[in-house]
């Protein structure tokens, strides 16, 4: 039975994909044949049991961790108690990743996001938005349950101008080959220029025999039969000066924490200058 789990828990519009695409070329890792399965925050997949979540993977001998990447799990509220549920499978070992990026950035895509899949109609900034930008709220659960040391954090940006060094660090975590030479860094998924697909098209990709065959097709070259089906102009989501102002408010309290408790150069990274941080 496998009992050796990477997790890459978000956040979400951070990366993951990509990351969960770097990774899966790791001899040493063996990729969940459905990148996020969303077991641990969806209800009706939880109750089919941990033999549901184990044919996730094709396991190898040279395989050392099992990867997946849920970003529905670090979605606190809307999806509650997955470290919880996590906790509560014996026998195995478990380690996380956290993607952030800088939020306005994060929420520019959520809400292109939304927007595309034709799941909000207008830029404004909701709870959600918000909610899922705490990141230090969102990595507490988990550090609560598992400690620090089995959570790997990630920085978009970082992961953007120098995937190398960001790579060798995440298989150091997950103690596989650092070493190990990774081929297809060039490759960047899920962006606002590759994923504008019509509505109607991503709930025909949702179909799980249709997904099941898209699987077969390798993601660059996926993207590239995406194209047609494009719209020829995507959502262009650009939060507006008292937007930004409403965000800092809201995610000051959490930014501090992120800076203090989780060691994210808020300042050096995004340029975000806190209110009495030190």
């Amino acid at each position: 039975m496998k009992n050796n789990f990477a997790v890459i828990i978000g956040a979400m519009k951070c990366g993951t994909t990509s990351l969960f695409y770097y990774l899966s070329e790791h001899p040493q890792i063996t990729a969940a044949k459905d990148k996020e399965p969303h077991f641990f925050s969806y209800d009706s997949n939880f109750a089919k049991g941990m033999s549901c979540y184990q044919a996730l993977w094709d396991w190898q001998p040279e395989h050392l961790i099992a990867l997946e990447a849920s970003s529905t799990y670090t979605m606190h509220p809307k999806y509650l108690d997955v470290p919880e549920r996590i906790a509560q499978v014996k026998d195995a070992e478990f380690r996380f990743i956290y993607v952030m990026r800088h939020p306005f950035a994060r929420i520019e895509s959520h809400i292109r996001h939304l927007l595309s899949g034709g799941h909000q109609t207008t830029a404004e900034i909701n709870e959600e938005h918000l909610a899922f930008s705490e990141y230090a709220r969102q990595l507490d659960a988990y550090n609560k349950i598992f400690g620090r040391d089995r959570l790997h954090l990630v920085l978009l940006e970082d992961l953007q101008k120098d995937p190398k060094s960001v790579l060798r660090s995440v298989c150091e975590f997950l103690e596989v080959d650092p070493d190990y030479q990774f081929q297809r860094v060039d490759v960047v998924l899920n962006s606002k220029q590759t994923l504008n697909l019509h509505p109607a098209l991503r709930r025909l990709y949702k179909i799980p025999a249709v997904k099941s065959l898209g699987r077969l097709v390798p993601p660059q070259v996926r993207q590239k039969l995406y194209e047609p089906f494009s719209r020829k102009e995507p959502y262009e989501v650009k939060l507006s000066e008292e937007q930004k102002a409403l965000v800092i408010t809201q995610l000051q309290p959490d930014l501090m924490r992120l800076k203090t408790e989780y060691g994210i150069d808020v300042l050096g990274k995004w340029g975000l200058s806190l209110v009495n941080s030190h």
